[in-house]
């Protein structure tokens, strides 16, 4: 074996022993990070809607993007270029909420 692949071979056991969370990147960055790579906070329309996420779905909404928060569903759902976000919220017999509900905030 040269020195040349012996180079390469210590550096590879180098790299792949290296810890995992230094490679880690977290997202969104977090914290007063000022990096190029982070977004600046501006200001965004939130405005809470009458309309429950069953109203936009049956109204032709179709749903973009879902996952579990931490008080249920979170739903990202488009109909006719109006964007909005539906937390869906369970029944809970502990809380004596009997039936589902959805929160829905229009985003533009």
């Amino acid at each position: 074996m040269t020195r040349l692949h012996a180079a390469l071979a210590a550096g590879a056991v180098l790299i792949s022993t290296a810890p995992a969370h230094a490679q880690e990147g977290r997202w969104p960055l977090e914290g007063p990070v000022k990096t190029p790579s982070k977004a600046l906070e501006v200001p965004t329309t939130l405005s809470p809607t009458s309309h429950s996420l069953t109203d936009i779905l049956n109204g032709g909404g179709q749903i973009v993007s879902s996952y579990i928060g931490k008080e249920g569903p979170v739903v990202t759902v488009v109909r006719k270029g109006k964007w909005n976000v539906c937390v869906v919220k369970a029944q809970n017999p502990q809380t004596d909420q009997n039936v589902a509900t959805s929160e829905c905030y229009a985003l533009n």
